[in-house]
């Protein structure tokens, strides 16, 4: 209560000298023509990278390093000394990094046709694709219109008087999707999988995580100071004089502080049971009273929904304290900060607000050299945006009916293996390994693209103002989501676009994905040795299958629902060798002094762990029956396999960006993603003839095993 105290004070004593009154319409810091940056930049042509060798590449490898002493560094390290990260990238990826490069060229290619009116007769949206691309590629129209929108936005903003007109303005960037204080969406009940309710979580900061606000250490001060500087350079770039500009980025950096004192931390934010807190609007009404909340529900175009689960319930409660202290001025500059944050990170602003963003980020998150070129951010917000209507043309091109059943073929081999080593698991007694079954066969698989695409009729766009189009796709894929309450499950739906380079599992619908963006080379290659599909894609699929029993999606029952079903000692077995896992990963470094958080990290830790051990059992399946495998670039088969998965995950890391991920992200870095497993599994030593001893083998007294 004493930090609650504090920060409400520096906020009602941040703004007590500054003016309440804004600056007049369409005024600006700074001239609205081109940057000298922006002028001085000839756009690039876009080539696509050369794909890495299908395969694997003898070049890349370290022979100064023995595979056993540190794999990782023996597969990757010859890359990692001659492949430079990239001037406007923050990571780069042998295989990820590769494939998004190929696959925004080939999205370019699709959305410069669109926009030149150009639209295979195929592509139901190619003219809304080509639109909204057109947009966000019209510079030169940006910067003439300076803060025009921008203004207008905030006008509204300055209208509001009270806490209730204030409400209404949170509803109205609720409704664009930009968070302010919480967000609001949908989601299934997790108690009731069948069902959609809303969901109300905790949000409204603009620093990665609620640590960067509370963390009193060096380097987050300066973090802290570096970001009330950037507040108020953007406030003077939208037209405040630079006083005003201090004392609202002091406000506001208080207030978000507060809010930062109520979040949950990351981990506690990773048990689904602790995250589920069902309430009827008089639940929300009773948490945070002085928010109307029926009002706000009006205003969103809800009035009608009764049914969420709020997941931190302490920040509605903070919610409130906020309200009932902050001054009304207070709160307007907030909402002023989040619409300006908003459109800028976007890029719907003129450069000069997207240079301070960048300088801001590159200093203290990212390290990256140069921002990303502009098509590229335009191809992506597009893709945000449209994805399902511009991967309809990606998929017709790149990946086609024939990928879906090769890839399908390869994920039921992952699946069957799962299901041996279920059959087999000693600490497994018979009742719950007859539900881990039940769960294991009712896994739906989505691979390359839906069966039934987004219809995107209802999306109106603005070619002539890419900040209006920006806001029409929020505002659509908003109702799209808040439509969902109330009614029957889709269970056609994707949570990625086509072209994304990723994969998911989801424990309320229990269903993995594997969209046709990943499914390419050298991640998946039609015609490469199945040794190294396997350890690349193969790996992939397994750790999305072994989401499903990690130490979250075990708490998920065969439908979806969030229930235990295992018996109690069985239970505590898997905590018991969940937490050699947490243990092993906490005592590696991310950067510097700084070491993964084991407990951040264990979900996908378990997952690569099991993503290995599940793929190797595959691929071996795979084999029965037939002659073995050639030798691949001299390694053996199972050599091969091996050195597959690690140079799959081969990459650089900017020291800025490494630090970041240690915080908020829940994946290891790439040298423990492949070292971490491999040093717990008997098969990687004995391809290796590893001895005992061995950096790379863990003694059997500390080797961890889940799956």
């Amino acid at each position: 209560m004493a930090q609650t105290k504090l920060a409400a004070a520096l906020a009602l004593l941040a703004l007590a000298s500054c003016k309440t009154s804004s600056p007049p319409a369409g005024q600006a810091g700074a001239p609205e023509g081109k940057s000298p940056a922006a002028a001085a930049r000839v756009p690039a042509q876009a080539t696509a990278p050369a794909p890495a060798v299908p395969g694997i590449d003898p070049a890349i490898l370290d022979a100064t390093v023995k595979p056993c002493d540190d794999f990782y560094r023996y597969a990757c390290g010859g890359w990692m000394a001659r492949t430079p990260i990239p001037p406007d990238r923050s990571r780069w990826n042998r295989s990820f990094s590769v494939i998004e490069e190929s696959n925004l060229v080939r999205l370019r290619e699709i959305a410069e046709a669109d926009a030149a009116g150009k639209v295979d007769p195929a592509d139901r949206y190619g003219a809304k694709v080509g639109a909204y691309y057109a947009a966000c590629m019209d510079e030169a129209g940006i910067e003439a219109r300076g803060v025009e929108h921008l203004q207008a936005a905030w006008a509204h903003i300055d209208a509001a008087a009270d806490v209730p007109a204030l409400a209404v303005q949170v509803a109205r960037l609720h409704a664009h999707g930009v968070s302010a204080f919480f967000s609001i969406g949908s989601e299934q009940d997790a108690k009731d999988a069948t069902q959609v309710i809303g969901v109300v979580e905790q949000g409204g900061l603009s620093l990665p995580d609620r640590d960067y606000y509370l963390k009193d250490d060096p380097k987050s001060a300066a973090i802290q100071q570096s970001y009330r500087e950037h507040l108020a350079r953007m406030l003077v770039l939208a037209g405040e004089d630079g006083p005003r500009a201090g004392c609202e980025a002091e406000a506001v950096y208080a207030l978000e502080r507060s809010l930062a004192e109520s979040h949950w931390t990351r981990v506690e934010q990773r048990d689904p049971k602790r995250v589920y807190n069902r309430v009827d609007l008089v639940g929300l009404e009773r948490a945070a009273p002085r928010f109307p909340w029926k009002d706000y529900l009006r205003d969103l175009g809800y009035p009608d929904l009764t049914a969420f689960n709020a997941t931190t319930p302490r920040a509605l409660t903070r919610l409130d304290e906020v309200l009932a202290k902050t001054p009304p001025a207070t709160i307007r500059a907030y909402l002023r900060w989040k619409v300006l944050a908003a459109a800028s990170t976007a890029r719907a602003l003129p450069r000069r607000f997207f240079d301070e963003r960048f300088a801001f980020s590159s200093k203290n998150f990212t390290g990256a050299k140069e921002p990303v070129a502009r098509w590229k951010g335009c191809v992506r917000a597009t893709d945000e945006a449209l994805g399902e209507a511009l991967g309809q043309a990606f998929v017709r091109r790149y990946f086609g009916a024939d990928g879906k059943v090769k890839s399908q073929e390869l994920v039921a081999g992952v699946e069957a293996a799962m299901g041996k080593d279920l059959d087999g698991l000693a600490w497994m007694d018979g009742p719950t390994r007859g539900r881990a079954r039940e769960k294991l066969a009712k896994v739906a698989n989505k691979v390359g693209y839906p069966d039934r695409w987004r219809d995107y009729d209802a999306l109106t766009l603005d070619r002539s103002s890419y900040f209006a189009s920006v806001l029409a796709a929020r505002a659509f894929e908003q109702h799209r989501q808040l439509a969902k309450i109330g009614k029957p499950l889709d269970r056609n739906e994707w949570e990625m676009s086509p072209p994304t380079v990723n994969a998911y599992y989801d424990g309320s619908m229990n269903e993995m994905a594997f969209p046709a963006g990943i499914l390419q080379p050298p991640m998946y290659a039609r015609g490469a040795p199945e040794a190294v599909n396997y350890g690349a894609i193969g790996v992939v699929v397994g750790h999305e299958l072994t989401h499903g029993f990690d130490d979250q999606g075990r708490q998920y029952d065969a439908v979806g629902n969030l229930t235990d079903w295992w018996t109690p000692s069985v239970s505590a077995e898997f905590d018991r060798r969940v937490s050699c896992v947490a243990d092993q990963f906490s005592g590696y470094t991310a950067v510097d002094e700084v070491k993964l958080n084991g407990r951040l990290t264990l979900g996908e830790n378990i997952a690569d762990l099991g993503g290995v051990k599940l793929s190797h059992a595959a691929y071996a399946a795979s084999r029965k029956g037939k002659p073995p495998e050639a030798p691949v670039a001299g390694f053996s088969p199972e050599q091969a396999f091996f050195l597959g998965f690690a140079q799959a995950w081969c990459e650089s890391t900017r020291p800025e960006q490494a630090r970041m991920y240690a915080a908020v992200d829940p994946h290891s870095p790439g040298r423990w993603r492949v070292n971490g497993p491999l040093s717990n599994l008997p098969e990687f030593a004995k391809a290796f003839s590893c001895p005992a001893g061995s950096a790379m083998v863990r003694p059997p007294e500390k080797r961890c095993e889940v799956w």
